[in-house]
């Protein structure tokens, strides 16, 4: 191999490098927790809770949904064959919207 062929190998595999390196930097991946952590797949996350729903051996279980900025609140049960029930359905959008009004009310009326 000529050394005109290996420096115009060399420089590419250099540019080649260097932009892998600096597109780590500027745009890294996002890591397994923000991604897929525990108690997430993709546009849901689960938080399990402790709190004993209304049957005997049952949970409260609130589902996250990132895309539509949603909580939905379930109850499941440990016995065979039950499916989860539906037992709210929270938009949280038009939740912190009235969190915002409420909280500007609140300000405008203290002089804030």
């Amino acid at each position: 191999m000529s050394s005109k062929t290996q420096f115009w190998l060399g420089s590419l595999m250099l540019a080649l490098a260097v932009g892998i390196l600096v597109g780590g930097l500027v745009a890294p991946r996002p890591s397994y927790s923000q991604e897929m952590g525990e108690g997430r797949t993709g546009n849901f996350a689960l938080v399990a809770s402790s709190m004993q729903g209304t049957r005997p051996k049952s949970q409260i279980i609130y589902v996250i949904d990132d895309r539509n900025e949603a909580l939905y609140v379930l109850e499941a049960s440990a016995l065979r064959g039950n499916e989860p029930e539906p037992r709210g359905f929270f938009d949280l959008r038009d939740m912190s919207t009235g969190l915002q009004k409420s909280r500007a009310a609140r300000d405008k009326r203290l002089g804030k």
